[in-house]
């Protein structure tokens, strides 16, 4: 009896652990399944919903970073990007020259310094043991390039639209031959090329991923003049998100220079007193209230502080914008911006009758609205001259948008000219966070010349790609047109480094 007792004990024994052995390789597969399954759907979605790129080169700077350095102006504190093999750069607020090299200035050995140098914060030549302080340092360090996520299922349901930033793949290949290793980079690949050394006609290819602003579509014409993007001979402007990113810096009030080869603003009489961040007109306690102004007293240039290493180029695309309060009393505030000696004035009116804001073209009246300024209030004023359109608008609402566009192509010109003034009659206001913007100028390329000479016709699956840095862009311009099944999708948000955090616009 006993016997059979064990015996059963030992069978439910050997039952029960088989089943924990069950349980066991089940928990055990269910696990396994799961992470098959997540990686799974992470590769799904990598491939047909969104990636995640890293931008190598600065063909898109300042909009979108590749390895840079992160620059502060010694001279006045503006911070800005410079490509990573500048050797030197130019403040865009100041111009004042800042050394940005690697190598030691005194016996051009190169700098170390411990990793993470924004931790340890110092630097030295290991040759003549000079040190290297931490403002200095820091502008010399090269950075890494942004971290974007791109949506790749977007344009499965909306086609590529003008200004999108795009990732495709790079028209061009890099060749080499299976049979004697020959390299041909950057060339077009089309069936029965053959090696220029051995003869034959095989070759592995290699991809590449190309970010750019998508700005030709399929079977448009496309040229561009003086700057500017004509499609099918009519000028083409940005949607306003677009136009505020490529609104570039030339000045800030609130960076004042310690030192200044010549004054920022010009003044025609003594009116006018500077002060450390601001400016002040100041005609009615005077025996001639008559019209004051200040000029702007630099030329303005598609200068972006990233390529302060290349020429650049005068243009004619501005925008001011300031904060002004006006005194009781004050009658006349007016605003000029001059292109190629294209003048156009804003008057605007403040504490009297006549109500009415204007605009003149060359002297003479185009547009009138009934609106003024509110004397003992700061108002906030942007007034700008941008492809071939004059908006102003006061406290971030649109008073005009003047249209001069006349439906023509004009002649290409080698440079723009620009000038700038503010001031007033009969008034007594003070300037404050006067900021000063150049507009993204697309330039000719000496190594490319398609659709900067004369139009190109983009066909039925082509798109033609601008970088935003346009001086320095590998772009459309040299290899031409990206075909419809190159594009991968539409980079729409930053996420590295956590200071350039952004939706790409």
């Amino acid at each position: 009896m006993r016997c059979k007792v064990a015996d059963i004990k030992e069978k439910q024994a050997i039952i029960r652990g088989n089943e924990g052995e069950k349980k066991k390789k089940g928990k055990l597969r269910e696990n396994i399944e799961s992470i098959i399954i997540a990686v799974a759907v992470a590769f799904a979605i990598r491939y047909f919903v969104v990636e995640a790129f890293k931008i190598p080169t600065g063909s898109m700077a300042p909009t979108l970073l590749g390895e840079h350095k992160n620059v502060k102006c010694p001279n006045c504190s503006w911070f800005f990007y410079a490509d990573r093999q500048s050797e030197n750069a130019q403040c865009p607020n100041c111009q004042f020259e800042i050394r940005l090299s690697a190598y030691c200035d005194v016996c051009g050995s190169r700098i170390r310094y411990n990793w993470p140098a924004w931790l340890w914060r110092k630097g030295y030549c290991p040759k003549c043991q000079v040190a290297v302080s931490w403002p200095d340092l820091a502008n010399r360090i090269i950075h890494g390039g942004n971290r974007i996520v791109v949506n790749k299922f977007w344009y499965k349901f909306k086609g590529p639209q003008r200004w999108d930033v795009v990732v495709f793949i790079y028209p061009l290949y890099d060749l080499t031959c299976k049979n004697c290793s020959t390299q041909l980079p950057d060339t077009e690949w089309h069936e029965g090329i053959r090696c220029p050394r051995c003869g034959l006609t095989k070759f592995s290819k290699q991809k590449k991923n190309y970010i750019k602003r998508l700005v030709g579509l399929p079977g448009e014409k496309l040229q561009i003049v003086n700057g500017d993007l004509y499609i099918n001979d009519k000028i083409q402007r940005k949607p306003a998100p677009v136009q505020e990113t490529l609104w570039l810096p030339v000045y800030d009030s609130n960076y004042p220079a310690k030192e200044e080869d010549a004054p920022v603003w010009i003044t025609d009489g003594d009116a006018w007193q500077t002060h450390d961040k601001s400016i002040t007109l100041d005609t009615l306690s005077r025996a001639n209230p008559n019209a004051s102004l200040a000029t702007f007293g630099r030329s303005i240039s598609d200068q972006n502080g990233y390529n302060s290493r290349t020429g650049h180029t005068e243009m004619g695309d501005t925008k001011i914008s300031f904060d002004v309060t006006l005194l009781k009393g004050s009658q006349l505030l007016t605003l000029v911006l001059e292109k190629n000696n294209d003048i156009f004035t804003a008057l605007i009116p403040a504490d009297n009758a006549d109500k009415k804001t204007r605009l003149l073209r060359n002297g003479t009246i185009v547009v009138e609205k009934d609106i003024g300024l509110q004397t003992g209030h700061s108002h906030k004023i942007e007034f700008s001259n941008v492809d071939r359109m004059v908006p102003l608008t006061i406290d971030n609402k649109e008073v005009f948008a003047f249209d001069y566009d006349d439906g023509t192509v004009p002649d290409q010109r080698s440079f723009e000219t620009s000038k700038i003034c503010f001031g007033g009659t009969r008034i007594h206001a003070t300037f404050e966070n006067i900021k000063i913007f150049h507009d993204l100028y697309y330039t000719s390329l000496s190594s490319g010349t398609w659709g900067t000479t004369k139009p190109v016709q983009l066909g039925e699956k082509d798109y033609f790609m601008l970088g935003d840095n346009s001086r320095n862009s590998n772009d459309s311009r040299v290899w031409k047109f990206v075909p419809k099944k190159n594009i991968v999708g539409k980079a729409f948000f930053v996420f590295w480094p956590l200071n350039t955090i952004k939706f790409i616009k």
